[in-house]
């Protein structure tokens, strides 16, 4: 074999060892994706979680507020019917 095919060959070979690194770096580093992932995702839930229940809260308060306020005015209004004019 001449200096040519000797060194075709050794570039097939690191070629080959390449691919195969490639595919095992690859296996590797998709699982930790997906962890990396879903943790983003928890984290994004629990946040968006938090963030509804204060707007939950929020939109509770001022319903009982406007509540109070049409129950005082109810009653405003019926005392006013019921004075003679």
């Amino acid at each position: 074999m001449d200096a040519t095919q000797k060194s075709a060959i050794a570039g097939i070979g690191l070629i080959a060892a390449g691919i195969g690194l490639g595919i095992v770096g690859a296996a590797m580093i998709v699982p930790a994706a997906l962890v990396w992932g879903a943790r983003f995702a928890e984290q994004g839930a629990d946040r968006l979680g938090a963030e509804l229940e204060g707007a939950s809260k929020r939109i509770g308060k001022a319903a009982g507020t406007l509540h109070r306020s049409f129950n005082e005015a109810k009653k405003a209004g019926i005392d006013e019917l019921k004075r003679p004019a």
